[in-house]
């Protein structure tokens, strides 16, 4: 039986930049793969080629990436963008993931896992990787998804000893240092440990800067992402990182065996300052 990768996102764009390269290594290696995406990313940057429904702008982006990708499905859970000034607990806009039952939202994916007979889910880790709520609340749905199933949970993070060994690099080549405040590094994703996972993508990195690049009312107009200065994410691009939540038959490792990396990251190609998606 073809082996079926769901991989569950807050936003239109977070899917490219955060597991576009490990869903082209599934593709790759003739997996299936289903995409979730659970807003439509209306609170986000608002362009003039947007017009007045950016909700639908950015679900045609995202769409488009996945063909980049070769993503055989996508699936819109239909919640309204929290917003990044929305609070994790307290009151959220009427219709947004923040505002939604995350049983009810939970169920949903369950229902999909199981009707495309899932073989591992990715989520987030368990501060959505930079604290937006909208990002939590797909931790806390992929948690709920799985039980109950075989489902391998897998939750996409970054690793902080390299976002301290990126700043290093990035200072001694001449960052000013206020610009990346040593203390950003402290709240971004997960300390490395065993159960954190490396993937390697170097090698569809062209792919996932197309698919990354397919959601241009976003990216192309930040000026800057977690926090992180102009530009700096970017670096970040060529290794994907992941939580072992749940291994279960570890399907989902033997897949991304051969480019994983255990620890710090192999140093990333120079994409440069300047470099965009």
């Amino acid at each position: 039986m073809t082996p079926v990768l769901v991989t569950l996102h807050a936003h239109p764009d977070d899917e490219s930049i955060f597991t576009g390269g490990t869903i082209a290594t599934a593709v790759e290696a003739g997996w299936r793969v289903v995409l979730v995406v659970a807003t439509d990313g209306d609170r986000g940057e608002r362009p003039s080629s947007a017009g007045h429904d950016l909700g639908a702008h950015r679900r045609a982006e995202v769409l488009e990436a996945a063909a980049v990708l070769g993503i055989e499905r996508v699936e819109f859970l239909g919640y309204g963008d929290s917003g990044h000034a929305t609070p994790v607990s307290g009151a959220a806009p009427r219709g947004s993931l923040a505002s939604a039952s995350v049983d009810a939202a939970a169920a949903a994916v369950r229902r999909l896992l199981g009707e495309v007979g899932a073989t591992a889910l990715t989520a987030y880790d368990a501060d959505g990787i930079y604290g937006h709520v909208d990002h939590v609340r797909v931790h806390e749905i992929g948690t709920r998804a799985v039980t109950g199933t075989d489902c391998e949970l897998y939750e996409a993070t970054v690793s902080r000893p390299e976002l301290r060994r990126l700043r290093r690099d990035l200072v001694g080549r001449g960052l000013v240092g206020t610009r990346w405040p040593p203390g950003l590094s402290e709240r971004l994703g997960v300390e490395g440990g065993p159960d954190l996972v490396g993937v390697d993508v170097r090698r569809h990195l062209p792919l996932k800067l197309a698919a990354v690049s397919a959601h241009s009312s976003q990216v192309m107009e930040a000026d800057s992402f977690m926090g992180l200065p102009a530009g700096a994410f970017h670096h970040l691009f060529a290794t994907e990182w992941f939580r072992v939540a749940r291994a279960g038959r570890g399907r989902f490792l033997n897949l991304v065996a051969p480019d994983v990396v255990a620890g710090p990251s192999p140093a990333p190609p120079r994409l440069g300052l300047a470099a965009t998606a």
